[in-house]
Order: structure tokens, then sequence, then C-alpha cells
């Protein structure tokens, strides 16, 4: 390989594919290999491979609106709460590369070894109210879009929304509940006359 080949294909420490990855790449990238950050931690609730999350207390992740990383995207099913995965930090957001490497949302190693930690969840209220929508939503046989779209429909229209499964009628003391999580997610205020059931059937 001649001196100018040699230099065109020259790898910085920080190497072409990690400067661009999480972007579109042009034809002209080469093949390459990188480092990445892992951490063991826990999931706070149910993830997804590839999903965003951040910190809810020492060691836990879930849904948060400061991600540091992803799950692990080369699991084959979701992560389920309390089970121990890979976050893969975003790339370029090292600060020191050593035998460990630091980061300023993670605590040391070495102070995780040393010291005894109180788990206290600092809590994210928008991705809570999220994660209690989803189950309230699973637990009336709705996806979340849907729910979401029947609360929006009798807010704006105030009009019913058919569900012939009739699998909301056991959870009628959940709905006022619901309206505090929908407020918290979607900024819109929900007056009281309004905090009810939303569904009907044709029965």
């Amino acid at each position: 390989m001649s001196e100018q080949a040699k230099s065109s294909d020259a790898r910085s420490p920080h190497t072409d594919a990690l400067d661009t990855l999480g972007s579109i790449i042009t034809e002209n990238e080469k093949r390459d290999a990188i480092h990445l950050a892992v951490e063991n931690v826990v999931a706070a609730h149910v993830l997804r491979p590839g999903e965003h999350v951040g910190f809810w207390a020492v060691g836990i992740v879930g849904s948060s609106s400061k991600p540091v990383g992803i799950v692990d995207p080369f699991l084959k099913t979701a992560v389920n709460e309390g089970e121990h995965f890979w976050l893969i930090v975003y790339p370029r957001q090292i600060t020191s590369l050593r035998h460990v490497w630091t980061h300023p949302a993670f605590p040391d190693a070495s102070e995780l070894k040393t010291q005894e930690v109180a788990i206290q969840r600092e809590v994210d209220p928008v991705a809570e109210s999220r994660r209690w929508i989803d189950n309230f939503a699973a637990s009336i046989d709705q996806t979340t879009n849907r729910l979401m779209e029947a609360a929006a429909t009798w807010i704006n229209d105030r009009e019913f929304t058919y569900d012939n499964s009739r699998a909301y009628s056991d959870f009628q003391h959940k709905f006022p509940e619901f309206w505090g999580h929908y407020e918290v997610v979607t900024g819109a205020k929900v007056e009281e006359d309004d905090r009810e059931r939303f569904f009907t059937c044709g029965c």
C-alpha cells in the first residue's frame, strides 16, 4: 500500500465511525470498528431493545426526558422490570477512558464499591404518567394511542368512543386518576366536570 493510500485511510483516536454514529452517513465512510461505553443497569419498567433511557436512581433506568443511552439493541426480547441489561451510552459523551470509563451522569465504579447507596427513585413525572397510562390502557384492552385519542375526542367534542368489549366497565373508578396523568403527559387542563369515563358500548 502506498504512503498516500495509508494516509487517506488513517484513523484518529476518535474513529470516523464514532464521529458519525447516530447520523445518516455518506457513501464515502469506510468500514471501521469502534468502542462504546456500556453499564450494567436495572430496568425500572418494561423496556424495548434500542429504547432511549435515563436514570431514575443509581443503577436504575427507564423512560426519561434526560436520556443517557439506549437499551442493548441486540436483545431479542423486551427487558422486564427488575432485570439487568447492558445500557449502551451515547457516543461521544465519555469524558475520559482508562480501564473503566467515566461519564457525568454515572457514579464512579469505585464509589459504588465503597458506599452503600440508598435507592430513592428520582421520578420523572412525565415518564411515570406515561407508564401509568400504558398500564391502564392494557388493563382495559386498549392501545395507549387509542386511549389517548378517545380522551382527546371526549375533551374536544364531548363524544363517547364505542367499545363493545366493555373491558372499561370494571375500571370506572380509575378514570379520575387517568385524567390526572393525562394532564401531566399532554399539558392540557381537564375540568372537573369532564373527568369521567369516555367509552360506551352499543349494547
